[in-house]
Formats: structure tokens, C-alpha cells, sequence
């Protein structure tokens, strides 16, 4: 039978945000009922459109229809408004209603303009939960390159807003891509990340999602005690905070493990629990797997009329919410009854519904154990000739690669066809000649010994010649790319200690300056002061050779001050660039604005040196060459890195000539911000000022 194992079960939990997505839980029908007869009477206001989304995304797994008339006057509400956030917000749910009846193109069309509004309008929030969607469509794509992409961008908005939620949500995600790959260790890391973070920010109600997700894990592993004591403790937290929908699913999933335990009564109690949930909470895709699995139950116990029934009833309701990928499971498992029952025509017509069904999804796993099945039922039937052509099928599907198991099945199978063929020529020529007929059949079985042994022998060392080789040039490139490496770091760490050692010099130059020249300049000022009293002659002249050491002690202090501000050295970074932006304002000509958000604690000191070096170049460049009269600074710290947003009104510059010419300052700034492992983005074109967008990470990894 094709059991709901944790394979197939696991795809079906989670076949939508894994069925477990923190923010979107099925609501009772009765609160979507009474949230649809406040609309009716509800005034023309945001507050209505924020009504109709919920009443959309709450119907998007049970009325298509109902669901998209919803998001559909959501949106022309929003427009009559003028609110933004519900034209994107509707088109949110419009996207998840067609994602969940299976039409991905159409979902990616709503998806993508849902973003665009959302990114014009830097609705963060919004924009990890449009860009998680997006991976998790690609995980159901089975393009995992892809999906990681689109989870790590939902990442960063979800940063950018400082949604935790959201992030915890992101993080059942993270672990169900992970899952579907085989990562199981990767999974498990961001299903334990998703417990502790919903412990750090006091909301144990986001911990059932990741109990169950673990221990669904350990059920796919067969691990089953470790599995029931994971689905055993997210019962507590989903009774705390009423989450019946994961109830359910962990009743589900204990009844499987007592299933496959053999403790059949404890299976069929917890499955009987995991029904009355789901209906009502009025959860048809819920009721689909569980029909399935009380299916696989009793087919275990060799009841399988009753099996085939669920079978019936799971492919019924499938059909209804268009779920073609429970219906494909269930005629999987109905075909395997009826081979059970040596009702082989029954069974092949049920194959072949599926093969039309799996050829429209393009999902070969599916399709190779269709295949295997149509095999395995035609030789049960004794029809060798089409069991050998779907074996063969089957085989190019699952491995181009020769194995000694598969040659044996297909010269099993091969001879079996060519000994039909020569029983019939020899009752053909039995009244002939009985004598040469058997020679024939003879020589036929040797010719077939020969040449299915050369056959194997050549596959063999063609399969062995293949894998040397790849692994011979796998083994250069990581080679290669190990040399590279380490010849990037040697320079990087060389260029950094280069940089790190001016910095030091200069700290030191400044110290001596301030230290040295400069109180002897003071002395010597002091002197001239005590001389001109006692000289009145000569008065003239020491007043001019005062003034003189007056500007040199200046001049010392601003080099000093240049080369290593002592604000920057005793107070940090952020001290040291307000105090940089004051002085700017001390000019008429110029409004320089700095802002700082965030904790302000101490960085390490070359990491402030550097950064402060890069903001005192930004502004050089915008003194000597840009005749900007305005400045802004920001500086957002976040959790784990910096945001720098620094910008300008003047003349602006083309970057890529910049660049080309070798800028010194702007290859100073590169260099520096290479050196702290960050990013920098500059926008600038000639009269439109210029943008720089720097990111630096404060952890290392």
C-alpha cells in the first residue's frame, strides 16, 4: 500500500505554509460567519477592507470562489479609498487563495504585484510574508535554490521591521525547505531556532508548530518515541492557547505512530479525535490525509474493504478542493487493493488515471511509483512483455546508473518474454520437427546468457569510467577553489593588517601632536605673555609672534584632531560622528543632519576607526567636490549589523567613471568597507547628489 508515511504525510501537513504557518491558523467557521454579517453593516473604511482580507484568507482553503469575490472588493474598496496596503494586502490573499487550489502561475502573478506595491510603499511586514510564500511555492516546485532565495529575502524584511513573529514563522519555513531536500539536521536547527526565539519573546503560543514539525521529523526518521514525546507536548500548548488546527494535526500524527506501533485501538481513538477537530473546524484538506491515513490503518490490519472505503471517501473530498495531490495517493492506494483482490484491469485503469494526473504536475516521484506499480501488477497478470516495457520505464526515471538488482529483474523478464516466444514457435513446429525446435530453444537461452552477461560487463566498466572521472574533476575544481580561497584571504588579511597598521600610526602621530607640539606651543605662548610685559618696545612684535603660535597650536590641534578625533578614541563612533556633523553646521553655507537609531554601545576599536573613516571621507567628498547644501546621516544599528544611509544635494558623479578613474576616496571607502566584510551601494548621476547604502555586520559568524 502507499502508506501515509512521514514522507508523503509530512507534504500534506505542510502543503500549505506546512499547514502549521504562525500567522494564518484555520479559524472556526462560526467566527467567519459573524466576521461576514459585520461586513454587511460595516461603513466603507479601511477597517472594512482589513475585514474582508481576513474573511478571504479564512475561506481560501474551502470556497475558491467565495474567497476571490472577497480579495476582489477588498481591492475596489481600497482604490475608492486611496488605501494602498489593502490593494497589496488583498492581492496577498488572492495569491494564496490560487496557491491553494493549485494554480501556482496565477499565484505568482498576484504574488509579484502584491511585492511591487509593498516595496513601493516599504511595507517590511508585508514584504516577508509576500517573499516566505514565495519560497515555500518553489519548495512545493522542488526548486530549493530558489526557495532559499526567496526565504532569505523575507528574512531581511522581516529584520527590517522587526517582526519576530514573522521571523518565527519564517523559521517553521526554513525548516520545512530543509525537510522536503533531506536536510534533516538543517531542519531540525531552524525548527529548535523557531522554540527558542518564540521563548525569548514570551509567546509560548508559537510553540506547537515547531514541536509538531520536530516530531514529525522523528516520525519520517522512524524514530517513534522520540516523535510521540514531541507531539505529546505541543498538545499542551495548543489546549493552553486554543490551536485546535494543531491539535488535530498531533492527533493525526500520534494516531500514525500508534499505527505503526501496531497499537491499532490507541490509533483509531486518536484518529477519531483528529476528525471531530476537522470538522469543525471545517478543514477539508485536514480531513483529506486523515481519511488516507485511518485508509493505511486499516489496510495494516487486512480490513481492507473498510480501507477501500476511506480511500473512496479521502479521493471524494480531494476532488471537491482540487487537491490532485491526495487524490493521486489515494488511487495509488485503491490500485493496490484491487491488486490484493487479483482485480488486475481495475487496478491498471486506476494507473493510468494517475499517470494523466502526475504528467500534468510534473512530479517524477510520483510518476516512478506509478510505473512500478503498473509493472508489478502486468506481471502479476503473466503479461511479461508489458511488465518489462514499464519496468524499463520505471528504471529511466529512477537511475541512469546500472545496478546488478536491476539487470537481473530485466533479464528475468526478458527471458521470460523470449521463452513465450519460442513455446510458441515450438507448438507452431511440434508436428515439424521436435528435435530441432528444442536445439533452437537452446541455442536462443545461450545467445541470451552471452550477451546479457557482455551487456552488464560493459555497463559495469562504462559506470566505473564515468565515476572516476566526474570524481577526478570534482576533486580539481574544489581543488582550485581551495587555492583561490586561501589566495583571497592572504591578501585580504594583509590589506587589512596594512590598514589597521595606518590607522595605529596615525592614532599615534595624533597623540604625540596633541601631547607634544602642541603643549609646547602653549609654553612657548606663555613665555611670549610673561616677555611682553617686561618689554614694552618690543610689544608690537610679540603680539604678532603670539597670534602666530596662536594659529600654529590651532593648526596642531585640528591635524591632531584629523588624523584621530579624541571624541572618537574615549567616547566611540556615534559620539565622535555627531560631534563631525556639528561642526559641519557651524558653516552658514551647509545643513547636515545626522541621525543615530538603535543601542549605542562600544564596536571594537579598529571596526569604529574604519567606519569612522569612511563617514569623515563621505563628507570630504561632498565639501571639496559636490557644493552640496545639504547632508543627511543615518545610521539604523540592528541586532547584527549596521545600516548606514548617507546622502547629499549636490552636483553628483558618474560611479562607473569614479570607479574607472581610480577615485581615491571612493576606493577608499570600497576598500575599507570590504575589510569590515560589508556591503556598499552608491546612486549618484550628474545634478542629482549622490546615495551611499552601507551594511556592516556586527557578529561574526
Amino acid at each position: 500500500m502507499i502508506s501515509m508515511s512521514p514522507k508523503f504525510k509530512l507534504f500534506l501537513f505542510l502543503l500549505f505554509l506546512t499547514g502549521l504557518q504562525i500567522n494564518n491558523s484555520y479559524c472556526q467557521a462560526n467566527y467567519t460567519d459573524s466576521l461576514i454579517n459585520v461586513l454587511k453593516i460595516q461603513v466603507d473604511d479601511t477597517n472594512k477592507v482589513e475585514n474582508m482580507i481576513i474573511v478571504s484568507r479564512q475561506l481560501s482553503g474551502v470556497d475558491k470562489e467565495k474567497s476571490v469575490s472577497y480579495s476582489n472588493r477588498a481591492i475596489n474598496l481600497s482604490k475608492k479609498l486611496g488605501y494602498t496596503r489593502g490593494i497589496s494586502g488583498a492581492l496577498f490573499a488572492k495569491a494564496i487563495v490560487y496557491w491553494k487550489s493549485g494554480d501556482i502561475d496565477s499565484a505568482t502573478v498576484f504574488l509579484d504585484h502584491a511585492i511591487k506595491i509593498n516595496d513601493s510603499i516599504k511595507n517590511f511586514s508585508q514584504l516577508g510574508q509576500n517573499y516566505e510564500v514565495y519560497g515555500i511555492l518553489f519548495i512545493q516546485l522542488n526548486q530549493s535554490e530558489n526557495a532559499i532565495k526567496k526565504l532569505n529575502k523575507s528574512l531581511h524584511y522581516f529584520s527590517q521591521a522587526n517582526d519576530s513573529v514573522g521571523i518565527v514563522g519564517l523559521y517553521n519555513s526554513f525548516g520545512l525547505l530543509y525537510k522536503s531536500i533531506g536536510e534533516y539536521d538543517s531542519a531540525v536547527y531552524y525548527y529548535v531556532k523557531l522554540l527558542s526565539l518564540s521563548k525569548k519573546i514570551g509567546n509560548e503560543s508559537l510553540l506547537s508548530p515547531g514541536l509538531i514539525n520536530l516530531g514529525n521529523i522523528y516520525l519520517h526518521l522512524e524514530e517513534y518515541n522520540e516523535a510521540k514525546d514531541y507531539f505529546l507536548e505541543s498538545l499542551i500548548y495548543s489546549k493552553k492557547y486554543n490551536k485546535e488546527n494543531h491539535l488535530a494535526m498531533a492527533y493525526e500524527s500520534l494516531g500514525t505512530i500508534c499505527s505503526k506501533q501496531y497499537n491499532y485501538d490507541e490509533a483509531l481513538k486518536y484518529f477519531d479525535l483528529c476528525r471531530e477537530l476537522y470538522s469543525r473546524l471545517n478543514y477539508p484538506s485536514g480531513l483529506v490525509t486523515l481519511y488516507l491515513a485511518l485508509g493505511n490503518t486499516l489496510e495494516e490490519q487486512g480490513k481492507n474493504n473498510e480501507a477501500f472505503k476511506y480511500y473512496s471517501k479521502g479521493i471524494q473530498l480531494a476532488l471537491e478542493i482540487e487537491d490532485v495531490d491526495a487524490i493521486i495517493v489515494g488511487l495509488l492506494n485503491k490500485g493496490l487493493i484491487y491488486q490484493k483482490w487479483n482485480n488486475l484491469d481495475e487496478a491498471l485503469a486506476i494507473y493510468d488515471s494517475c499517470e494523466v494526473l502526475i504528467k500534468k504536475t510534473s512530479d517524477i516521484g510520483k510518476l516512478k511509483s506509478v510505473y512500478y506499480n503498473i509493472y508489478s501488477t502486468y506481471e502479476q497478470k503473466g503479461d511479461f512483455k508489458n511488465a518489462f516495457n514499464y519496468l524499463t520505464k520505471y528504471n529511466v526515471i529512477k537511475d541512469s546508473v546500472f545496478n546488478l538488482n536491476k539487470a537481473n529483474i530485466i533479464a528475468d523478464l526478458t527471458l521470460k518474454y523470449e521463452k513465450e516466444k519460442d513455446q510458441a514457435l515450438i507448438l507452431a513446429l511440434e508436428n515439424e520437427n521436435l528435435e530441432k525446435d528444442l536445439n533452437l530453444r537452446k541455442r536462443t537461452n545461450q545467445r541470451n546468457t552471452y550477451l546479457f552477461s557482455g551487456l552488464g560487463l560493459v555497463l559495469t566498466i562504462l559506470f566505473l569510467f564515468i565515476f572516476y572521472q566526474n570524481k577526478a574533476r570534482k576533486d580539481k575544481i574544489i581543488a582550485e577553489q581551495k587555492i583561490r580561497q586561501l589566495e583571497e584571504e592572504k591578501k585580504l588579511l594583509a590589506a587589512k593588517s596594512l590598514v589597521e597598521g595606518q590607522d595605529e600610526e596615525r592614532k599615534r602621530i595624533a597623540k604625540e601632536l596633541h601631547d607634544g607640539l602642541g603643549v609646547l606651543l602653549s609654553t612657548t605662548k606663555m613665555q611670549f605673555s610673561a616677555l611682553k610685559d617686561k618689554s614694552t618696545e618690543n610689544k608690537p612684535l610679540i603680539d604678532r609672534a603670539t597670534k602666530l603660535l596662536e594659529q600654529a597650536a590651532g593648526d596642531v590641534r585640528k591635524i591632531s584632531h584629523n588624523m584621530m578625533p579624541g571624541l572618537l578614541t574615549r567616547f566611540g563612533l556615534y559620539e565622535a560622528t555627531e560631534d563631525l556633523i556639528e561642526q559641519l553646521n557651524e558653516t552658514e553655507e551647509l545643513n547636515a543632519t545626522c541621525k543615530i537609531t538603535g543601542d549605542t554601545k562600544r564596536l571594537p576599536e579598529n571596526t569604529e576607526i574604519m567606519l569612522y573613516r569612511v563617514i569623515q571621507e563621505m563628507v570630504n567628498n561632498s565639501l571639496k567636490h559636490s557644493e552640496a547644501k545639504n547632508i543627511l546621516l543615518n545610521i539604523n544599528i540592528m541586532q547584527d549589523h549596521l545600516d548606514i544611509q548617507y546622502s547629499d544635494d549636490g552636483k553628483g558623479f558618474d560611479v562607473e567613471e569614479k570607479f574607472k578613474s581610480k577615485s581615491i576616496g571612493l576606493n577608499g571607502i570600497q576598500s575599507r568597507v570590504n575589510f569590515l566584510s560589508g556591503e556598499i551601494n552608491i546612486e549618484s548621476s550628474h545634478g542629482k547628489g549622490v546615495n551611499f547604502y552601507i551594511k556592516i555586520p556586527t557578529i561574526k559568524n
